[in-house]
């Protein structure tokens, strides 16, 4: 296995146990906030949407102090985080399901903006590698450049990528994006739940049911939403921070002849192993990905003359 494979995977294996704790946390937060309604509000076992729909009572303001001071500060600097704040603050006061619903919306954006954080943070670090591996075989392959780059150009050139729109959005637009649709499907399973009466029962079987595909299972949209960075967004981010930092150096070192290198994730013969075989490659023949979430990786090859 060449370093530069081990450390992408080991990179990627890190984002995803990292995406894994952020939202395994949140979902126990939510969990925890749900289950204080649950014993404040029940009715013989039973918190039906009758039960929530009263006014809130200075207890229930004091909570709501307690979740803005724990989880607000990391909204209040950022443009998208305030406008989550702002909606969860003006539905909070209406009644206790209100409440609980701004509750959940502000703990998932809370860690909707760890996870936004930490990506930038790691794909950055990624684009650093990414350079600094491909100008080492770029002079170990005899090719050589006039115009070389400080750590501050570095870093620009990274932060700029990290700023730039795939797939029509940008990182921190897509992580929102799907922040929403996470929030929203949460409140939505409790307020289905809430219509037909939440019990232990169905808060141990229904909403934190795990190997389920039902839509009110908050298990589940949890997990739909740890599976789309993990085996979606971190792959395409890696891959495309990792491509443009090649890209720039086979432009400043002119290099003309790519090989193909396997991914450490190739535990069986695919496309890949083929292409492989097939180096080196003419810059411009260099093959496209054979299939989805391919990340393997181009490098300097030596050129005949």
């Amino acid at each position: 296995m060449s370093t530069r494979s081990a450390q992408l995977i080991t990179g990627i294996l890190n984002d995803r146990q990292f995406i894994n704790s952020l939202y395994d946390s949140a979902q126990g937060n939510f969990k925890n906030y749900l289950m204080r309604f649950f014993y404040a509000e029940n009715n013989d076992g039973i918190v039906s949407t009758s039960d929530l729909r009263k006014n809130v009572d200075s207890n229930d303001y004091d909570l709501f102090r307690r979740v803005l001071n724990q989880y607000s500060k990391p909204l209040v600097n950022d443009d998208e985080g305030v406008l989550r704040l702002e909606k969860a603050k003006h539905i909070a006061g209406m009644n206790k399901q209100n409440l609980l619903n701004a509750i959940t919306s502000i703990v998932i954006a809370a860690t909707s903006k760890d996870v936004s954080k930490y990506l930038g943070s790691s794909l950055i670090n990624e684009y650093q590698y990414a350079m600094a591996w491909q100008e080492r075989e770029a002079r170990n392959t005899h090719h050589q450049t006039n115009v070389q780059y400080s750590n501050n150009d570095i870093d620009n050139q990274a932060k700029n990528l990290l700023d730039a729109k795939n797939y029509g959005l940008t990182i921190d637009q897509r992580v929102w994006v799907k922040n929403d649709k996470l929030a929203n499907q949460t409140n939505n399973a409790v307020n289905k739940g809430l219509m037909v009466g939440i019990t232990t029962d169905y808060i141990n079987n229904h909403l934190f049911k795990p190997f389920t595909t039902s839509p009110n299972s908050v298990e589940t949209i949890f997990n739909k939403t740890k599976n789309f960075y993990k085996n979606q967004l971190i792959n395409q981010e890696k891959t495309r921070f990792g491509i443009s930092a090649a890209n720039d150096v086979f432009d400043r070192y002119s290099v003309n002849k790519l090989n193909w290198n396997l991914a450490s994730t190739h535990n069986h013969n695919d496309a890949c192993d083929d292409l492989a075989q097939g180096s080196p490659y003419s810059k411009a023949d260099y093959p496209s990905r054979p299939h989805w979430g391919c990340i393997c990786f181009p490098s300097p090859a030596y050129e005949k003359y």
